[in-house]
């Protein structure tokens, strides 16, 4: 594998305008001054991390597709829509959750959450149904088969699609796989090295689409399933937020949201050469807060020494209870000035993941297994 040697004196970029719209305006995940606002716009307006799926998957399935018009609606109805109206934050529910448990706050069923809301106010889209449970029963009595994301109807075309909805994380390790020098999905693996892109996308085909097309399942809905469809949003974080070629083999999109992952002492080497440090701010980004771009209080930044002498604590916690602290990747934004119509808010310019000493290995090694 080439090793890339990072360069202290680059900025800590994420490597293009992610952050931005078409126009070259905030993306509206990023704008909104509500919390509440950007997560509901990142999870129905953000690009997908794939522009198509790889061609073992055959045309079984496909990739989300919106009806003509019906996303430009919804986001001039979000701009204009009043906060307090919208779904609450992961820390809003946490302080009043529901006894039942009906109100999850994982991050993945949270964005599932928001993408319903805006599926229930979309023009052109007629919600049918949500986390359904499919059921069969056998000889030891029922068994849950999985649960279908979203059922909805799309009436210009006539048709009952199914969507199967992740919002994910992954860093990528192996710029490219030993076998054919080309970019591997195993190679994208989660911050806690349990999950990865390629064993996530083959889950949703394999498994989690053909199961609107069960028998259990036409029973359950009353109609057959005409499209089955991923919709996987997330970002990717790449090493020193150098993005490798051939990202278009994977099926990467080339919008798709991205940043940078580094260890503890290049992340501090390249924050020490930024070319004006008194205008940039750093926080770290809880995971509740991963979807949609920080908007954060001057209050609750950091500077960079400040922010190292933090980590580097954490990172050499001896307590035998704390491994996770000492081996868990650590988000980061990078944070400029708002503007002067938001005095004291600063606002996400770039984000990454600093990780602790011999994290990179373990990944190389999950990376690898089949």
């Amino acid at each position: 594998m080439r090793e890339l040697k990072p360069d202290p004196a680059q900025a800590i970029r994420p490597g293009g305008p992610v952050l931005t719209g078409a126009d070259g305006q905030a993306a509206p995940w990023c704008r909104a001054a509500s919390q509440r606002a950007r997560d509901l716009a990142w999870c129905s307006l953000s690009p997908p991390l794939l522009s198509r799926l790889p061609d073992e998957y055959g045309t079984a399935a496909g990739l989300a597709q919106w009806p003509a018009g019906t996303r430009a609606a919804w986001q001039r109805w979000l701009e204009t829509a009043d906060p307090a109206t919208l779904p609450e934050t992961i820390a809003e529910l946490s302080g009043h959750p529901d006894p039942t448990g009906s109100r999850s706050l994982r991050l993945g069923r949270h964005a599932e959450r928001l993408l319903h809301f805006a599926l229930q106010r979309a023009e052109g889209i007629e919600l049918l149904a949500a986390n359904v449970p499919i059921r069969r029963a056998n000889g030891h009595g029922i068994q849950t088969l999985g649960e279908l994301d979203v059922i909805w109807r799309d009436p210009a075309r006539g048709q009952i699609v199914h969507w199967e909805m992740a919002a994910k994380f992954y860093l990528m390790v192996d710029p490219q796989s030993e076998q054919s020098g080309a970019p591997d999905r195993r190679a994208f693996v989660g911050p806690n090295l349990v999950d990865r892109l390629g064993d996530k996308l083959e889950h949703i085909v394999r498994r989690q689409l053909p199961l609107g097309r069960t028998d259990e399942a036409r029973a359950v809905l009353g109609h057959a399933i005409d499209r089955s469809e991923v919709y996987l949003l997330g970002w990717l974080f790449y090493r020193d937020g150098r993005l490798p070629a051939g990202l278009d083999t994977l099926g990467i999109a080339p919008d798709h949201l991205h940043g940078w992952w580094s260890t503890l002492d290049d992340w501090a080497a390249r924050s020490a050469h930024l070319a004006d440090p008194g205008a940039v701010r750093w926080c770290r980004l809880p995971r509740a807060n991963w979807l949609s771009g920080a908007r954060v209080a001057e209050a609750d930044t950091e500077t960079a020494e400040s922010l190292q002498a933090t980590l580097a604590q954490r990172f050499a916690d001896p307590h035998q209870a704390h491994s996770w602290r000492r081996e868990a990747p650590v988000m980061l934004c990078e944070l400029e000035p708002a503007g002067p119509a938001y005095p004291g808010i600063w606002q996400e310019r770039s984000r990454g993941f600093v990780v602790p000493q011999g994290w990179e290995d373990r990944a190389r090694e999950r990376a690898r297994v089949p």
